[in-house]
């Protein structure tokens, strides 16, 4: 997996990103901030992309665990016949705000919304992430339908 990290968890990287969330939200609006979550998913997370376009969701979800098991999330990953399903029912970002007392931006959910989006694109699959509030989400992958 290319975005493996093994050194120490720096979870402060969650405060910097919820701040520039917010500034770019704010000083030049919510369609500036999505297109830079587009160009991440494309650009960053171009192999994550790259396998989807092949057919393989696995690479993602393998990333999705890795770094939930590192932070200390509270996931689970459900399979069926036409979906992958991650149930977050903790996020480690939101834990981490709220343990600083640090107000969390109305966007900082939508990153992975739309991330997600982005990363699916082109695709045979369709990511859908909905944003349960409280620092849990359903994010679900599947295939398109013809």
């Amino acid at each position: 997996m290319r975005y493996r990290e093994t050194g120490q968890i720096h979870m402060d990287f969650h405060r910097t990103t919820n701040a520039t969330i917010a500034y770019l939200r704010k000083t030049y609006g919510q369609y500036f901030l999505d297109d830079v979550l587009r160009r991440t998913a494309h650009d960053v997370y171009r192999s994550l992309r790259e396998s989807l376009k092949e057919g393989d969701p696995e690479p993602l979800v393998e990333h999705w665990t890795y770094y939930f098991d590192r932070e200390r999330g509270r996931y689970r990953v459900e399979r069926t016949q036409d979906a992958i399903r991650l149930t977050v029912n903790r996020c480690p970002a939101v834990a981490h705000l709220e343990k600083l007392g640090l107000p969390i931006d109305p966007a900082f959910c939508r990153q992975t919304i739309v991330l997600n989006e982005a990363l699916a694109e082109g695709t045979p699959f369709v990511i859908e992430t909905d944003v349960c509030g409280d620092g849990r989400c359903v994010q679900t992958i599947r295939r398109r339908r013809s």
